[in-house]
């Protein structure tokens, strides 16, 4: 495991950033000409409707990467890291740097485990020194975006799944680590992890932490 202690799992939307990644990534490319007004909106709705429990967030992933389609990857991605030093950096919250930089005194293994994708994730990953990358990656066929993922979305229980197999290619156990995020999407991680960290969960998740004994954090 590369002389680290244990393993320390960071979401990345309203867990290590104050807002939403790609609603910031969504503005930006409308403004840009990028993507349709149209498009942004239909996004928001999809969203708006996982919140409200009539869309499943595995239905809302595909919809939200559709746009990309048909997109040159090396300028979307250079698009995505010029965001992160306008906009991205600035939210990433004072107190995810701080809990970051603790488990980096003691020597465990720093991963963002994200639904984002991996041109979101990377830029924040590179800015916090963090290790490792657990996200959802695009397929990319002849240098452009298909819309469709590599494999399935990192999202749900595709988390733990792919954390499970990380943590064996470490030598590790999930029972040591710790997991921080801030929705209920999330549980079958946190469910797994030895130390699950609910960061101003949203409503679901708090009610959940607090029966379960869960350390809530209020970043």
């Amino acid at each position: 495991m590369r002389n680290k202690n244990y393993i320390a799992f960071f979401d990345l939307d309203r867990t290590i950033l104050n807002t939403n990644s790609g609603k910031i990534i969504g503005l930006a490319a409308v403004k840009h000409g990028i993507i349709t007004h149209s498009k942004f909106i239909e996004g928001t709705l999809y969203t708006l409707g996982n919140k409200l429990g009539l869309i499943k967030g595995d239905e809302v992933m595909p919809r939200l990467t559709r746009w990309l389609k048909g997109h040159p990857e090396q300028p979307i991605v250079d698009f995505a890291r010029q965001i992160f030093n306008q906009v991205i950096k600035h939210a990433i919250r004072k107190e995810a740097i701080r809990e970051i930089e603790m488990h980096r005194r003691n020597r465990a293994q720093l991963v963002m485990l994200s639904a984002s994708t991996s041109f979101i994730c990377r830029p924040v990953m590179e800015f916090l020194g963090l290790d490792d990358l657990i996200c959802t990656d695009l397929q990319v066929v002849n240098s452009r975006f298909s819309g469709n993922p590599v494999g399935d979305f990192c999202f749900g229980r595709q988390k733990l799944l792919r954390s499970l197999n990380f943590v064996e290619n470490q030598r590790e156990r999930l029972q040591d680590a710790y997991f921080y995020t801030d929705s209920h999407t999330d549980l079958p991680m946190l469910e797994a992890v030895g130390h699950p960290m609910c960061v101003s969960p949203d409503r679901k998740l708090a009610s959940e932490a607090r029966r379960r004994g869960w350390q809530i954090c209020r970043w």
